[in-house]
């Protein structure tokens, strides 16, 4: 069993990303972002365990940063930065999708 913590920080790219966010937005998910670490279990190359050893402060960031990984790991990348940097990825376009349908939501109203 391999244990990974992974320390998530993204305030430089969640800008690169999401370039329509306000500034404070983005300080906002950076910041929590910044805080997340993560324990991940992995055997034989399949995460059979993912919990927040210290969260983000936001249950949704952090559930998609588990789920990030799951589909990070089956894709193989379980070197340390490819994995930090595939849950960053997985993070960002998450949080964008949200945003997006907030969004849309706000449009229709």
């Amino acid at each position: 069993m391999i244990l990974f913590a992974a320390l998530l920080s993204l305030a430089g790219s969640v800008g690169q990303q999401m370039p329509a966010q306000p500034a404070n937005e983005i300080s906002v998910v950076g910041n929590k972002l910044r805080k997340l670490q993560l324990d991940l279990n992995v055997d034989g190359g399949r995460m059979t365990v993912c919990r927040a050893k210290v969260s983000s402060g936001d249950r949704f960031i952090d559930d998609v940063a588990c789920e990030s990984a799951r589909v990070c790991i089956g894709k193989r990348s379980s070197a340390r930065i490819g994995l930090m940097n595939c849950i960053n990825d997985g993070v960002v376009a998450a949080v964008a999708r949200e945003r997006a349908k907030e969004e849309s939501r706000n449009a229709e109203n």
